[in-house]
């Protein structure tokens, strides 16, 4: 199957004739008990519209290695924009998934004059949906260590557990003065209702790996694209079911950009919330424009 959908891609890449612009990146981050992840991207398009595959993984001493496999594709346009991503994360420990995302977004104010104030203003929507399959449930018995995840035993279900997450939202976006800020909330709902006995699903919260199941988010961002030095910032707080404590998680980063060369190195921190231990984790980026 997996070889089917990279053959697929490959192909869909192929019948793009020339394209005004190749983006190719890749991120490395590290951080404690362990935790290692690597995301990697390319990106091909012009002013019309993009092709983007990309894959992300992690993982760390308390969990399983997660991985994966996306393929995203949009069109812009001056009064608007959308975009539609597909992707697969294959079996690992017993748990799989398989997830659609499509936003929408109009440009509420066109084409900015030359030299205006205010260069961009946007608002959208966006929806997923992602089938989640788990052969393992949570066991009542537990044994030490830190985290969710990490504290209890699984043990094999007879029939596999499925669970349907659809995720909504709104977002927006500013530009004023060279400086972009934007925002999202998201609202999570199930196709049954959440127990004990499930297992946390992997999130990815920031780029930073982590369980639970959502309930609300919202998150911001502040960044000052176009200098050669461009700082940037983000906040995202996470609120959850089953009496799970919110989190909440930062960043920072610095990028520079060097003609076709373009380095990242970010800072994130996670507050997982309900009394327990903080986390740094450290970022770096690479990415290449032809």
């Amino acid at each position: 199957m997996k070889r089917l959908i990279l053959s697929a891609l490959f192909f869909l890449c192929a019948a793009v004739s020339a394209p005004a612009y190749t983006d190719t990146g890749v991120k490395y981050t590290a951080g404690p008990d362990g935790y290692s992840g690597f995301s990697a991207f390319a990106e091909w398009g012009n002013d019309d519209y993009y092709l983007r595959p990309s894959l992300n993984t992690y993982k760390s001493d308390l969990a399983d290695r997660y991985s994966g496999y996306a393929f995203g594709a949009g069109l812009d346009r001056e009064a608007w924009s959308a975009g539609a991503e597909l992707s697969i994360s294959p079996e690992t420990g017993g748990y799989q998934n398989t997830a659609l995302f499509g936003n929408f977004s109009y440009n509420l104010i066109g084409a900015p004059s030359e030299g205006a104030a205010l260069q961009h203003l946007s608002a959208g929507v966006f929806a997923g949906l992602t089938a989640h399959e788990d052969a393992y449930s949570r066991s009542t018995t537990t044994v030490s260590g830190p985290g969710r995840m990490g504290s209890s035993r699984s043990s094999l279900l007879n029939d596999a557990f499925t669970l349907n997450q659809t995720d909504y939202g709104i977002s927006a976006a500013v530009k004023l003065h060279g400086v972009r800020a934007s925002g999202r909330f998201t609202k999570t709902v199930y196709d049954k209702d959440i127990t004990d006995e499930a297992r946390e699903l992997p999130l990815d919260i920031g780029g930073i790996g982590a369980s639970g199941f959502p309930d609300t988010s919202v998150s911001a961002r502040l960044s000052f694209p176009g200098l050669p030095l461009s700082p940037s910032a983000g906040y995202t707080k996470s609120a959850y079911l089953l009496d799970q404590p919110d989190s909440e998680a930062f960043s920072a980063g610095l990028s520079v950009d060097a003609g076709p060369v373009e380095l990242s190195a970010g800072w994130e921190g996670f507050n997982p919330g309900g009394g327990q231990p903080k986390s740094d984790y450290w970022s770096l980026g690479l990415t290449l424009s032809f």
